[in-house]
């Protein structure tokens, strides 16, 4: 499971996470490939800004016009 965080925030965006098939011990670069699939696959495929890492592990920078579609669970 994986954060998604809006880029910028904007009216009708959340933090949501998605379920991706990775190992837990993956590099930077699979999780960004991994993340880009599941929003590629999904026909959204200019949604992923960034991925990073936090003191909470590693997450995904959405552009904010992705939140248009349905993808992932929010975060409550």
């Amino acid at each position: 499971m994986i954060r998604c965080v809006p880029r910028y925030g904007y009216e009708k965006t959340e933090v949501r996470t998605i379920d991706l098939d990775v190992p837990q011990d993956a590099d930077p670069s699979q999780l960004r490939e991994a993340v880009y699939f599941y929003f590629a696959a999904r026909g959204i495929s200019d949604a992923v800004y960034d991925v990073g890492v936090d003191d909470d592990g590693y997450f995904a920078v959405i552009n904010d016009e992705a939140y248009d579609a349905q993808w992932g669970r929010p975060l409550l």
